[in-house]
């Protein structure tokens, strides 16, 4: 369906026996996007209404009637917030929400429901959604308050996670982000069945590149592994410093293979830095990487540790020595 763009009007005040036109609310700046997902028009029709009257903003509405139409319209273009209601032909419930909020991530959320469903709209909020509405039971500026207070608020969360979820020297999830957001992709795996790789990266050799060359060198291999991650794994993959000289990385196995494909790319980006700082210290890396299948709903505590043990089996076998990834890609 294609958007339907609301904006306030004019107020009409009554001054004594005279009729006057005031002067509207001043709106935002600019129009808010707002992507309604609800399967009943009628519900879907009084929305764009409510808004349509809303004085203190102007409203770009799009509206679809199932999840994954939801899902595909958030791929192609963002919105500012989604209205979602709960109980779509595709899905039930607060799965609608989980599976939506995994998809999408950054969009601000918030929930349509029936006063006889509160319950499960408080359970949403409590599951990360900004907000939610009896669909029946709200005025037209109410809505857009809601609209508008739910974005500001996610906008404002987001900033503070992200000082909180980042690691500063290398722009990275640190520990604390990765956990956070890989929660959230295992979850949604347990109901596609996707094929994961879980990969451990520690940089061979840097407490003596701190000890013999000082902090800074330091500094520039942890800034350099980085730069070869973000090279190696696609912008959809989570790539983190999980702390000190270790990384971490959850992908989906496009390939089926295991990871051979990401050891061989791994293998070539590492060459290719090294070659670009032929003065600096020589960027070395041990790995581990695991495969699982996300419908078997192993505990990330548990793919950590294994891929942890593959890591140190392989550093341990090199006798602590690099380069982890050797010219022929061999271990």
């Amino acid at each position: 369906m294609p958007a339907t763009t609301v904006q306030s009007g004019p107020a009409l005040v009554i001054r004594g026996n005279r009729r006057e036109t005031a002067a509207p609310v001043r709106p935002c700046a600019a129009r808010l996007r707002v992507l309604l997902v609800e399967d009943n028009p009628v519900d879907a029709m009084r929305v764009r209404q409510l808004l349509a009257r809303a004085q203190t903003a102007s409203f770009e509405i799009e509206s679809v009637a199932c999840l994954a139409v939801a899902a595909e319209r958030l791929a192609a273009s963002p919105c500012d917030l989604v209205l979602l209601d709960l109980d779509l032909p595709d899905s039930i419930g607060l799965d609608s929400y989980s599976t939506l909020s995994a998809t999408i991530g950054s969009t601000p959320i918030v929930i349509l429901c029936r006063p006889m469903d509160e319950a499960v709209g408080i359970e949403a909020v409590g599951l990360g959604a900004q907000d939610y509405v009896f669909k029946q039971a709200i005025s037209a500026d109410g809505l857009a308050r809601v609209i508008r207070c739910a974005i500001e608020r996610h906008r404002v969360v987001s900033s503070l996670r992200g000082l909180s979820l980042t690691d500063e020297l290398t722009g990275l999830f640190n520990r604390r982000g990765f956990t956070t957001v890989a929660q959230g992709h295992l979850r949604l795996a347990s109901r596609t069945g996707q094929q994961f790789v879980l990969v451990f990266v520690d940089v061979d050799g840097l407490k003596k590149i701190n000890d013999d060359r000082g902090h800074h060198e330091g500094d520039l291999v942890l800034a350099r592994t980085a730069e070869v991650l973000q090279a190696t794994f696609r912008q959809s993959d989570l790539v983190a410093r999980y702390g000190g000289d270790e990384f971490a990385i959850l992908a989906v196995d496009t390939s089926g293979d295991g990871g051979a494909a990401i050891r061989r790319r791994l293998q070539a980006n590492v060459e290719q830095i090294n070659a670009r700082h032929p003065s600096g210290p020589r960027l070395s890396l041990s790995i581990g990487v695991i495969g699982f299948d996300g419908r078997l709903e192993e505990p990330l505590g548990g793919l950590l540790a294994r891929a942890d043990q593959v890591l140190y089996a392989d550093k341990r076998s090199r006798g602590g020595r690099g380069p982890g990834l050797g010219p022929d890609g061999s271990r």
